[in-house]
């Protein structure tokens, strides 16, 4: 019999047993009702074993039209099927043990269809949310290995054609041959961007690692972050950054807090047009949390948007605020848009993240970084 036709019986062979199940009940209990010269009993005991039995019909037409594979809807059937077998098994023991003490029991054939009834449905739908639960474990680790694959093909490949890149830069730069001054001068643009892209892709593994919410974290300096991300946007950019840092800030984090700064200063920068985009970073210690506040003086998001800004779905951002706010809620950190607009008077919009602080030189864990999550004080 081929295979895949056998794992299609699975649903028949539910409702095969609840028709069984029907069968049994409307026959026994008619022989009842004729015996006893009355319905009313009959009929309600009917309804007790013949509701769950009609049930399991019903249930074995519906996981012929459910999403689960093949395998998995025989999953359901063999629960079913064990169902019967316990439930029944377990109160005809209980039948044979009054017998062998000659008791009398009534109606033992009524209580080995409810028995088997209810195992056959329990049996049916334990066995439908387990054969569930499988398959979106077994779902979801096909999609790991699949992401991690890509990752991995990803990196090599932009690391082989980045390095092809920097080095036509490299050469533009080091030229026996007079250059115009503009070419060199983007070619060093584009050989510090090749740059700042190895360290992005050398970090991509640490980013895959925080989303997942696997990664160990250890003390980071966030102001030599700010500083250089600041140095970067400018570098590459029109933009005027201005910076508040103090000598040090360490936080719980990993390598992907850099990619947090870049993502909410180049934000800044990309919603900017008035054509002289102006951004200040600023990053202020405390005893518990550092506070990271990135201004612009664009046109602002307006205070109804401001909660759902940098969550999946909003529609102000074009993913830099919804890329920090999940590593920030990684960390154990928050992210909130504050309501004080940004660098000019009422204008613009001020992002402020607050990161646990590892001022004391310790090593957190990935435990201590769980906190109250991005947008949390939003």
């Amino acid at each position: 019999m081929n295979t895949n036709r056998r794992w299609e019986l699975s649903p028949l062979a539910i409702g095969v047993v609840g028709i069984v199940l029907a069968a049994t009940a409307f026959v026994h209990h008619g022989a009842e009702a004729a015996a006893l010269d009355s319905v009313r009993g009959p009929l309600l005991a009917l309804l007790i074993d013949g509701a769950p039995a009609v049930g399991l019909i019903y249930a074995g037409h519906r996981l012929r039209r459910t999403d689960l594979a093949a395998e998995y809807r025989w999953v359901v059937a063999v629960w079913c099927l064990g169902g019967v077998v316990v439930f029944t098994s377990v109160v005809g023991l209980t039948i044979a043990v009054r017998l062998l003490e000659d008791r009398v029991v009534s109606e033992p054939t009524f209580t080995l269809l409810v028995a088997a009834s209810f195992g056959g449905l329990a049996g049916t739908l334990a066995g439908y949310y387990r054969a569930r639960a499988v398959a979106d474990a077994t779902r979801a680790e096909r999609a790991s290995d699949a992401l991690a694959f890509v990752n991995g093909l990803i990196r090599h490949d932009l690391r082989n054609d980045m390095q092809v890149i920097r080095a036509y830069a490299e050469e533009i730069e080091n030229a026996d041959a007079p250059a115009d001054a503009a070419v060199c001068d983007h070619a060093t643009i584009v050989r510090e961007k090749t740059d700042e892209a190895f360290e992005r892709i050398d970090t991509a593994g640490s980013l895959a690692e925080t989303v997942a919410d696997e990664a160990d974290y250890e003390p980071v300096d966030l102001a030599a972050v700010a500083e250089d991300a600041a140095a970067s946007i400018e570098s590459a950019t029109a933009a005027t950054v201005s910076t508040d840092l103090p000598d040090r800030a360490p936080v719980a984090a990993n390598a992907g807090l850099r990619s947090v700064v870049d993502n909410l200063t180049e934000n800044a920068v990309e919603h900017d047009d008035s054509g002289d985009p102006r951004v200040a970073l600023s990053v202020e210690p405390g005893d518990e949390t550092v506070r990271l506040t990135v201004s612009d003086d664009g046109s602002g998001i307006p205070p109804g948007e401001r909660p759902s800004a940098y969550h999946h779905g909003g529609e102000t951002d074009g993913g830099g605020l919804r890329i920090a706010a999940t590593l920030v809620e990684r960390y154990g950190g928050d992210l909130r848009i504050a309501d004080d607009g940004g660098v000019g008077p009422g204008d613009g919009t001020t992002a402020v993240v607050e990161l646990p602080s590892a001022a004391d030189g310790s090593e957190p864990s990935r435990a201590s970084a769980n906190g109250t999550g991005a947008g949390g004080n939003a």
